[in-house]
């Protein structure tokens, strides 16, 4: 019964020495884990087998032991090969942690070219806005003009009302022609129906007896109002014909 009292039994010491002496300090602790576990298995058997095994299941358990020595050896056995593997992953890493830290200056670079380009564009949108406005102002001149001379033929001692009066309807005309130009129209209201999204109504009278005047139309316009490229830039304020109660 001697031989039952060893807990894990060495069928090869040279082999189990050399393992232990080139493991790694990586590996030892599975060594020490498969020593644990080795002793592990022979208390439980023990405990379901009584004190005294049979030598048939004795021999079982340590087939048992056997497999879990030799699955360990074999661990041992790759350990240089795992520490070859551990520098080259060192390397990768490094690797690794360079090709970030390139990453990371080019994405400081983008940030940077995307802030001048940013800044860049504020400057060339200011001097568009600008050389816009210059041209916008450039074709109201002549208008300006026409209004000068319009006042100085009112102030002359030959006033002539008509010329002034014609006058003004071309400069009228004109300052139209420059905004038409720019998407400026004017709402249509005489005798249209009226539109909640375009007119506002500022009053409403009944429809005149003596006229074919019908309800829910536009009878006057009081102020005028305008569409902006099709948009609604000011309502036109408008008399509305109310139904008949």
């Amino acid at each position: 019964m001697a031989q039952n009292e060893s807990t894990f039994q060495n069928d090869d010491p040279k082999a189990e020495e050399t393992a232990g002496s080139s493991a790694p300090s990586s590996v030892q602790h599975f060594l020490d884990d498969a020593e644990g576990l080795s002793n592990s298995i022979e208390q439980l058997f023990r405990r379901v087998c009584g004190d005294e095994p049979k030598a048939a299941d004795f021999g079982a358990m340590r087939t048992v032991q056997a497999m879990l020595k030799d699955l360990v050896r074999r661990a041992v056995a790759s350990a240089p090969e795992g520490a070859a593997t551990g520098e080259e992953a060192s390397g990768k890493v490094a690797e690794l942690t360079a090709e970030i830290n390139k990453l990371k200056d080019q994405a400081l670079r983008a940030k940077a070219d995307f802030l001048n380009y940013q800044s860049r564009a504020g400057k060339d949108l200011d001097r568009a806005e600008e050389q816009a406005l210059r041209k916008f102002v450039l074709e109201l001149l002549p208008i300006l003009d026409n209004l000068d001379l319009a006042n100085a033929d009112a102030k002359s001692a030959h006033y002539d009302p008509q010329r002034v009066k014609e006058a003004l309807d071309l400069t009228g005309q004109s300052v139209k022609q420059v905004l038409a130009v720019r998407g400026l129209e004017r709402i249509q209201t005489a005798g249209k129906n009226f539109d909640p999204n375009q007119h506002e109504a500022v009053f409403k009278r009944p429809p005149n007896p003596a006229s074919a005047e019908k309800a829910n139309t536009v009878a006057e316009e009081c102020r005028a109002g305008y569409l902006w490229k099709g948009l609604i830039l000011r309502p036109a304020q408008v008399v509305v014909i109310e139904a008949k109660k």
